[in-house]
This record gives structure tokens, C-alpha cells and sequence, in this order.
């Protein structure tokens, strides 16, 4: 190309350069529109940030990790309908809120989060009985230390059980990992349930978890074991697996199963949740409030570790939050805060569902205690949620609590009955009175250490 041809073309270049900026940019108005590049970029990374908002950071790891394997995935805020015309697996759908658990992998999931109807979308496995590892929850009891029935003594339920209250035909709705309801302990008051962790009408407990917690609340004493209301009757709800896991799709539609049973006029006066995690859908708190609505009392655990706040559900304002003591009177490092009451939760006696009694530690096994005092009021007055609160604010003793985890205090079923029936019950200080004066375990302490360095001595002197 010739030198003259070179600078034809460069001028005809900068004339349609000078051209364009100026019809885009000087020309008033414009005669050529130019797409914002920047705004195109801010809009993006606005899409963006919905999207994660939208996105549970557990799931995006366990897809992060395989990006084509399906998983469960729980989405808020749409229902099934929609979903399976848009041609996603529909595994489950809710009855009382817009929300589905479809099977899906990375790319399924971003056809969800795109979709702007859908609020959110997380790992529809996340919950967990709420209990230490098996080694811890089976140590045996310890006879030197407390007796089988010290932990109805601390909370006066003994006193009020030869009161002749027992709880009679109040009802309990027991959400866990089933109950072993042949068990002659746990046999009478058996009234029926469900097994959402594999869909079938036989709620069986193999875990183990489910049977403790219902044992605690009703233990009938027949054989083995006396529950806080022994006369009480219960439904089991499993909604954990024979692993002591399970999905929140399951939890909530255990719940709705309670509301369709309550809202067909049976009668279910108490829910008992010894489960939970850090993270729930806003669809379990909706169904709690619908079931707090109908008059139903919502009790659960308020987690083991050890934080200032409870977990889901029983940090929700609906649901009673129950920390854990021990046979001092003392509130358990473990224990989660943000609780309305505590009771016992270290080395508690149970019946598991092998038969055999046990020694467990967690506020799995302090919730069960609030449900069965409610059901021993229930049995005998009909008590809204907001009354139940009330009435245990008015019902406790005092604990040790340095770390203030605990509103009230340890739940006094004597108060409560008393409270709650205008009674004047009375009864003689127990042992376990006796035990949680200071001068009675300074004196334990001594003689564990006396113990202590007399063993001491005696392998020294061994050696």
C-alpha cells in the first residue's frame, strides 16, 4: 500500500472515530445510543449479590465439591406447581407456606436462583438431634452419685405426682427419632405418629434419641422408668433418621402434620423438640406460629454449644427455649443461652429404646422436663402459649448462671401447679434440697479430694 492510500485510510479512520463520538457523546440529543458499560457491570454484580443472598453457603459447598451429583435442595418462596412446569423433581411441598425440596445439581440450581420468585434456596439436610456422641450419652448411671429419680426430685415433680398429678390425658406431640412404644414403660400412652424420615405410618426408634426424650417427659413407671406426667399420652413424629439426622423439610412437615391433626379437632396440648441447627427457613418459623395461633406449646432444646444464643427452633419467640443444669443447680458450659427456663441436663436417667436405663448429658434431655410440667398442668387446665410463658416466669428456682444464658431459672413443677390451679401444695425439703446448699458441696468437694489424694498416696506408695 502506497504512503498516500496509508493516509487516505488513517483520515477516513479518525474522521468516523470524530463522527461517532460526536453523534454518541456531543450531539444534543444523541443520534447514536450507546449501551452504560459501567451500568451494565453494576447491574450484573447487583444480580450477582441477589443470587448470593438468595444462596445457602452449605450448599454451594456440597455442590462446589461435585458439581453434577444431585442434591436436596430447599426452596423458599415458590410452590411445587411452578416448580415442576419449569420440569424440576419435585421430592416434597408444604401445605401451610410456598416452599418445595426438589433434587437437583449446579446448573438446576441456577435456574432456581434466577428465578425471582424464589427467595431462598438451602441444604434441605441440616438438622440434628441435639445430643453428644454415643460414648458420652451412655455412660451408665452412677448410684454413689444420685439416685434414678434425682432428676424429678430437683424439679418437684415427684411431690406433685403423690399430689395425684400426673398429667392424665394430656397430650404430647414428640418430634425426634421415634419412639420405641412397645417398651412397658412407654406402651399405655402410645396414641400413634408418623415416620417422615422414610415415609411410612411406623415411627420406630433406632437411634435412640426419641425414646429418651419421650421418657423423660411420661415414663409410666410400670417397669423401669417414671417420667415427669406418666398418665400423659403422646403421638411420635419422626422426623430424624435412624443416624440421629435428618432434613428441615421433615421437621416442618411434621409440624403441618401436628397443625392438620389439631385443625381436625384432635387434642395435642404440647411439642416436644429436642432438635435443631444454626440455620432454618422461614418456613419452619411460620408453621410454629400458626401452631402457636391454635393454642398448641411449642418447647425445645436450646442447643449444646455452648453459645449465647439458641439455636432454631427454639430461638424463635413462639417456641419455649430450655437450657440445661446439673444436679447442683448449675447452669451447663455447654449449654446454649437466649433459653426462657432450664432443667435438668447433666446425667439424666433415661430409658432407651433397647430397654436399658442410661446416663445422658444435653438440653435434648432438659426440654423434655417443660414439656411434661406443661403436661402435668394441661392435664388439669387449658393454657394458651402465652399463658404457659407466664405461668413458668412465675414458676422457678434459682440457679447458678454466671453467664446469664437463662431468663427465669430451673422450672419448679410444684410453682407451677400451685400457680396454675391456685393451690397451696407444700412438701419437706428433700435431699436434693439439701444438696444444693453451699455448705453441703463444699463439703463434697472435700471429700472428693480427700478421695482424691488418698488414692494418690496409695499408687505412690506402690510404685
Amino acid at each position: 500500500m502506497s504512503d498516500d492510500l496509508r493516509l487516505i485510510g488513517i483520515a477516513i479512520a479518525a474522521f468516523a472515530i470524530a463522527a461517532f463520538i460526536y453523534a454518541a457523546y456531543i450531539a444534543d440529543p444523541p443520534l447514536v445510543h450507546v449501551p452504560d458499560f459501567g451500568k451494565w457491570l453494576e447491574e450484573k454484580a447487583e444480580e450477582q449479590e441477589v443470587k448470593n443472598q438468595k444462596l445457602d453457603p452449605v450448599l454451594r459447598q456440597q455442590l462446589a465439591v461435585n458439581p453434577k451429583k444431585p442434591v436436596r435442595m430447599f426452596v423458599s418462596g415458590v410452590n411445587a406447581t411452578e416448580l415442576e412446569r419449569q420440569g424440576f423433581k419435585v421430592v416434597k411441598a408444604g401445605k401451610y407456606a410456598s416452599w418445595a425440596v426438589v433434587e437437583g445439581d449446579y446448573e438446576e440450581l441456577q435456574k432456581l436462583l434466577e428465578n425471582p420468585r424464589v427467595q431462598k434456596v438451602i441444604y434441605d439436610q441440616r438438622v440434628k438431634a441435639i445430643g453428644f456422641a454415643d460414648t458420652l450419652s451412655r455412660i451408665p448411671i452412677r448410684p454413689v452419685v444420685q439416685d434414678l429419680g434425682w432428676n424429678l426430685d430437683a424439679i418437684k415433680a415427684t411431690t406433685v405426682q403423690e399430689a395425684n398429678f400426673t398429667g392424665k390425658n394430656a397430650v404430647v406431640a414428640v418430634l425426634d427419632t421415634g419412639v420405641n412404644h412397645n417398651l412397658p414403660d412407654l406402651d399405655d400412652g402410645y396414641l400413634g405418629g408418623y415416620d417422615f424420615a422414610y415415609d411410612d405410618t411406623e415411627p420406630d426408634d433406632v437411634y435412640g434419641h426419641g425414646t429418651e426424650c419421650t421418657s423423660i417427659i411420661l415414663g409410666e413407671g410400670e417397669d423401669k422408668y417414671t417420667g415427669v406426667a406418666p398418665q400423659a399420652k403422646y403421638y411420635a413424629v419422626k422426623v430424624l433418621n435412624d443416624n440421629g439426622e435428618g432434613n428441615w423439610s421433615d421437621v416442618i412437615a411434621g409440624l403441618e402434620w401436628v397443625l392438620d391433626n389439631v385443625n381436625a379437632g384432635v387434642r395435642i396440648d404440647v411439642v416436644s423438640m429436642s432438635l435443631g441447627a444454626d440455620l432454618a427457613p422461614i418456613e419452619l418459623k411460620t408453621v410454629c406460629d400458626l401452631l402457636y395461633e391454635k393454642g398448641v406449646i411449642l418447647v425445645a432444646a436450646s442447643g449444646n454449644s455452648g453459645d449465647s444464643t439458641s439455636i432454631y427452633p427454639a430461638a424463635y419467640d413462639t417456641v419455649i427455649s430450655v437450657a440445661a443444669t446439673d444436679i447442683y443447680g448449675s447452669v451447663a458450659s455447654f449449654s446454649n443461652g437466649g433459653a426462657l427456663v432450664a432443667a435438668p441436663g447433666v446425667q439424666v436417667p433415661v430409658l432407651s429404646n433397647d430397654g436399658n436405663l442410661y446416663s445422658g448429658d444435653g438440653t435434648s434431655f432438659a426440654a423434655p422436663h417443660v414439656a411434661g410440667v406443661l403436661l402435668l398442668v394441661e392435664a388439669e387446665k387449658d393454657i394458651t402459649p402465652g399463658q404457659a410463658e407466664t405461668l413458668i416466669k412465675l414458676s422457678t428456682d434459682e440457679i447458678s448462671d454466671p453467664d446469664n444464658k437463662v431468663e427465669c431459672g430451673q422450672i419448679n413443677a410444684l410453682k407451677a401447679i400451685n400457680n396454675a390451679l391456685n393451690l397451696n401444695l407444700t412438701e419437706e425439703r428433700s435431699w436434693y434440697d439439701y444438696l444444693r446448699e453451699p455448705w453441703v458441696q463444699v463439703a463434697i468437694g472435700l471429700v472428693v479430694l480427700a478421695g482424691g489424694l488418698r488414692l494418690w498416696e496409695m499408687r505412690s506408695g506402690g510404685e
